[in-house]
């Protein structure tokens, strides 16, 4: 199954300003807002979330936000299409979303990854140390195993002067419940959808995102 990383659109003419939108003039996110929420655990109550969309933005379906958190910012669109596709544990909260005098209806898509470690296939995953050679490229110096994320961050205190760690191949063993939506839990920490899930919100003609092919991600066979 080929697996696709998502990022917010960039594009002035489909999102019309960046960032979009910010936290609603008057709403505090620590009363009982998104910075109350712990990203890998779902609150007690139901958290409160206030946005605002810049007169010159552009309403799309998927709303980045700058200082939130964890999580994407999604209308009921997008939620009906997720809704329809295996997904990890989450839960979808209301959102308000002011724009001029209407009162825009989205949700914030809380979703935790808690399983990635139990299903990574660590003898066929790998980070990369890249050297730089310049200040626009970079060459692959060697490889390094992926064993656990505290190893990983040790890796990365080890660096020297400007090299980079990043995701080299992220393989996944057979066990893994073949989610169509998912985060990686090591270096790049993409986000990735199946191809079953791109091709529903490419038909719906889903706005305010890319969608790019991401091959390093894989499940094994075996």
């Amino acid at each position: 199954m080929k697996y696709y990383s998502i990022t917010r659109s960039d594009d002035i003419k489909i999102v019309g300003r960046y960032p979009q939108t910010n936290f609603r003039k008057g709403y505090n996110p620590k009363l009982n807002g998104c910075f109350n929420v712990e990203e890998n655990t779902f609150p007690d109550f139901v958290p409160n979330l206030e946005l605002e969309l810049h007169p010159k933005s552009l309403i799309t379906d998927y709303l980045y936000v700058i200082n939130l958190p964890f999580g994407i910012i999604i209308n009921e669109k997008m939620k009906s299409i997720f809704s329809n596709f295996k997904l990890p544990r989450h839960h979808f909260y209301k959102v308000k979303v002011y724009h001029k005098d209407i009162i825009l209806k989205y949700y914030w898509f809380h979703y935790i990854i808690d399983d990635f470690w139990n299903f990574l296939s660590k003898e066929n995953s790998y980070g990369e140390v890249k050297k730089m050679i310049n200040s626009v490229k970079y060459i692959v110096n060697k490889q390094v195993k992926i064993i656990s994320k505290e190893q990983i961050v040790k890796e990365k205190y080890q660096l020297k002067g400007t090299d980079l760690l990043t995701v080299g191949k992220i393989s996944m063993n057979k066990e893994f419940p073949m989610y169509d939506f998912y985060r990686l839990d090591c270096l790049s920490y993409n986000t990735v959808i199946s191809e079953n899930l791109k091709k529903a919100l490419e038909g719906n003609n889903i706005t305010g995102m890319e969608i790019t092919p991401f091959e390093r991600f894989e499940v094994s066979c075996s």
